[in-house]
């Protein structure tokens, strides 16, 4: 039996899903167990008033996981695509507020806030698109 060669963009967005599975159980996982942890890399000169904020972020970011896990397993389907997509794109305006309105925020923490909101429109944008190349394939 011949196995059949996966499509490319399918690939992509699996390899996105479980790349976000794998991101949100590390960081959302630590948001939830320490986030005092998570705040000193964030904001390591500021206080830890965020910290049960940043837990409640993390109870979202583990709920992300079986949504993007679902994803990840059935690529094929594109309403588990548009799921994590939705997801995604929902976080974007989340980071900018969070630099536009926290202090004391480090490196690591003014680069993530940056680069976060833009993988996430980027995934997002793509996972929506994929969905909706496979609806037209399977019409």
């Amino acid at each position: 039996m011949e196995a059949t060669a996966i499509d490319p963009k399918v690939l992509i967005a699996k390899l996105i899903c479980w790349s976000l599975v794998g991101f949100d159980i590390l960081l959302g996982g630590l948001s939830l167990v320490s986030p005092e942890t998570v705040m000193k890399a964030f904001a390591p000169e500021g206080g830890q008033e965020g910290a049960p904020l940043l837990r409640r972020a993390g109870s979202i970011w583990t709920f992300f996981v079986p949504v993007q896990l679902w994803a990840a397993l059935k690529t094929e389907n594109p309403t588990a695509l548009r799921a994590v997509a939705i997801l995604r794109l929902q976080e974007v305006p989340a980071d900018p507020i969070w630099l536009a309105t926290g202090e004391d925020f480090g490196f690591f923490g003014k680069f993530g806030l940056v680069f976060a909101p833009l993988f996430n429109l980027v995934a997002g944008t793509y996972l929506w698109w994929v969905a909706r190349q496979l609806d037209k394939e399977n019409a």
